[in-house]
Order: C-alpha cells, then structure tokens, then sequence
C-alpha cells in the first residue's frame, strides 16, 4: 500500500528533474527505476533516462512528443504536466534522494514478510531472506554484477574489428609509444614552469577536435579567448601575441572565424571553473548532452581547495584519485598537467632521461601511482633568449637539425617515463614557440 508520503516525494523527485536536468546527475549515482514504487512514476522516470541517452533536452513539451506513443503508461498528459509543476525548487533534492533509497530498502522487507509464511521450509526461508539482502545490498552500487556478461562483453570486444582504438595526438611517435589516448586512463604530462605543458595539452586537444572526438578542456590559468588564440595560432600560424594586441589583418580575423568554427562544430568545450566538485560536474554534464572522449586538466595545483587543512601532497593525491575514478567510470580518457620541481634545473646529463623522472612532480608520488602513463617535457628554456641563443650561434654550438632538447632551440623531448600499457623511451617533437604549436620532428 503506497503512502500518500511516498507519491508526494516521487512526484517532488520527478518535478524537480524536468526543471533542472543536471540533477539527473545525482539521481543517476543514487537510484535506480524500481524505486520509484508508484509504477506510472517509474515509466516517467525510464522515460526522462531515454531522452538522456539519446542527448536530448528535458522539458515538458519535448517529453510529451517523444513519448506520445506511450504516455498512458505515464498515467497520461496531464498527470505529466501536474509532475511537471509539483517541485518549485532544488533545494534538499539530495536528502529526497534518500529518503526514496531507503524507503525502497524497507519496502524490500515489507514485501518479503508478506511472503513468508508457516507453510515454507527454513531452506525456503532463508533463501528469501538471503534474496532480499542481495536486492538491499544492489541498492548501494552502480552496476549489476553479472559475471557471464563481462565475459560477453570482452570477446565481442576481441573480435570487434571496427572497436575503438583510441585518439590519436597527431603526434605520430608519441602515439606509437602510448598505443594511443585510450578511454578509462589517467595520463599526467609534467615541466617545469616555461617548458610549453600548455602549449603541448593544447595542441593535443585541438589535433583530436579536429579528428572529430569530443573534447573537454579545463583550463585553470587562462581565459576562454587566450585558450582559443593559442589553438588558432597553431592552426593558422599566426603569432598568439599579435592575435592579443589586435595587430592582424581583417583577412586574419575571417580565417579564425572559419577555423574556430570547424572546432566548436565538433564541441570542443573550454571550462575555467576552477572548483574541482562543480568542475567534475561539469564533466559529466557535458557527458550526458554530447558523448565525450577526453578531458584535459590544466593544471592540478590550481583545483587544490586551500580551505582543506590536508597537506598539499595528500590533496593532490586525491585529485589524481577521483580523477583516474573518472576515466574509468565514465569512459573516457583524462589528461592531467602537472607542475615539475624546479631540481629539474639543477640535473646535468647529455639526454633529457636525465634530467626528469616521475619523482620530479611537484609536491605529489600519488600522482604518478594514479596514472597509467606519464610524460615528462624538456626543453632548454635558457635558448627562448635571443641573445643568449644568437651567442650559441656564432660559437656553432646550435644544432637546428638535433634531436636533443639541449643543443636545438626549436625541440621539445617528451619523455614516457611511466607506461602500463606499452615502452618507455624518448620522442623529439618541434617546438614553435611564436605559434604556440608542436609537431612532429
């Protein structure tokens, strides 16, 4: 018997999410259709899930549309629209979350004493007893443990000739060394402060855009339009600093506006929300409206949350934590900057494996634990002074064809210093510093 409680707090549930669809967020982590006991409120609710999987929006009038064909299952359009208008505010949406969970727990127990009778063997008993604990315990998790079907899952995916591969960087050595950008991994990209980690994440990210995988870019440090200037600069080979100061030609402004358009078609989204829970939401967000592939964080220290009295190694680790939980969970690729130490600087050796390893991230070993690959960038920075490199120059001493970040100004090592899935080694990539762009050697 349903309690006249118990339909308020549907409908309220209900109302609230067709107000507000970035609530479908929590309800998603908590709850499940079967909860909702009233079945009409539960048909509504697998009904609100479609229109999500199929990223659509959730209003009113596009619900009636797409489910015209089954809305007396809904108990009709107008008990619809009466839902529609039950909850006024998202306030304590969280708190009626659970109280929907739990009453669904003691509503499991209601039924199973119902059941039980004189007549049943203790084996039958106990077996309905274990049955409801099973179903209790269900409510707790995200996903059903079905062991047959991961075996399913991971032959289809074996043979599967057309399965995903992976993003491919646009760097052709550096995606042989890490078998591609691959969903469900934490990759952590690390330099010192100069290095071009920016610049790097930034041509990654506009590379897979361009290839049409869906992008999400957090950029901690820099504003919407800097981190546009810097992709258009690469893409057109126009200076990022005359793009700023408003120095290019009108002809220069059109092939931006063409540019851009080419990679916001294909939803290339920049965040500079800097708070990591409204970051992570975000993320999912943009998830549930779009599909996603990568995320790029730029870079970890600036999430730190300083109201937090943790030691800033153990914040930062677990940043890394719920980051490499989200590349897992919701399927897709994230890609971390992080700060190096300034030792860096004082390391001597004739190869940039020298001068950097993973102990050199800044303030953090969980760092390089969460990760399944990490990237370490060298570059001289002493030769972006001109007369320092013009000095070198006249001594013969700049080799513009070497593959050693030390002796050729326009080259960037990137060291895989961490690989689970594949080789160490070396790349040497080109660096342009005045188009903000690496390429391939």
């Amino acid at each position: 018997m349903l309690t006249n409680n118990q339909i308020v707090l549907e409908q309220e549930l209900l109302g609230s999410i067709f107000k507000n669809n970035n609530l479908m967020l929590k309800a998603r982590e908590k709850i499940k259709p079967e909860m909702f006991l009233y079945s009409k409120h539960m048909n509504i609710y697998l009904g609100i899930l479609d229109m999500v999987a199929n990223k659509l929006e959730v209003d009113l009038i596009t619900f009636l549309e797409h489910h015209k064909k089954r809305i007396g299952d809904m108990d009709g359009v107008t008990y619809v629209t009466e839902i529609y208008t039950c909850s006024a505010s998202d306030i304590g949406f969280n708190t009626k979350l659970d109280m929907l969970v739990n009453n669904y727990k003691r509503h499991l127990y209601v039924e199973m004493k119902d059941k039980i009778n004189s007549d049943m063997s203790l084996e039958e008993i106990e077996s309905e007893v274990e049955g409801v604990k099973v179903k209790v315990h269900k409510c707790n998790i995200k996903k059903e443990l079905d062991i047959d079907k991961q075996y399913d899952d991971y032959i289809n995916w074996l043979y599967d000739e057309n399965r995903d591969k992976g993003m491919k960087s646009g760097l052709t050595y550096l995606d042989k060394y890490l078998g591609n950008f691959q969903k469900g991994r934490l990759v952590t990209v690390f330099a010192r402060s100069g290095v071009g980690k920016t610049t790097f994440s930034l041509q990654l990210a506009a590379n897979m855009a361009l290839k049409g995988h869906k992008i999400f870019y957090g950029s901690a440090e820099m504003t919407r339009n800097q981190v546009f200037n810097r992709i258009v600069a690469s893409g057109l080979s126009l200076s990022a600093k005359a793009i700023d100061e408003d120095t290019i030609l009108k002809e220069d402004k059109e092939s931006i506006a063409k540019f851009m358009t080419k990679v916001i078609n294909n939803k290339f989204y920049v965040s500079t929300e800097t708070d990591f829970e409204k970051f992570v939401d975000e993320i999912k967000v943009y998830k549930l409206q779009n599909s996603l592939d990568v995320v790029f964080v730029d870079y970890i220290n600036k999430y730190i949350d300083f109201t937090d009295r943790d030691m800033l190694t153990n914040k930062l680790g677990k940043i890394s934590g719920m980051l490499k939980s989200l590349a897992m969970e919701e399927d897709i690729c994230v890609v971390l900057m992080a700060q190096a130490n300034r030792v860096i600087d004082k390391k001597v050796g004739d190869n940039a494996v020298e001068k950097i390893d993973s102990s050199d991230i800044q303030d953090s070993a969980r760092i390089e634990q969460d990760s399944d690959q990490v990237i370490g960038l060298y570059r001289n920075v002493k030769l972006d002074d001109k007369m320092y490199r013009e000095n070198l120059f006249n001594q013969g001493k700049l080799k513009y064809n070497s593959k050693n970040a030390d002796d050729n100004p326009e080259c960037m090592n990137a060291v895989i210093i961490k690989n689970r899935h594949g080789d160490r080694g070396t790349c040497a990539l080109r660096w342009h510093g005045r188009y903000s762009r690496v390429s391939d050697f």
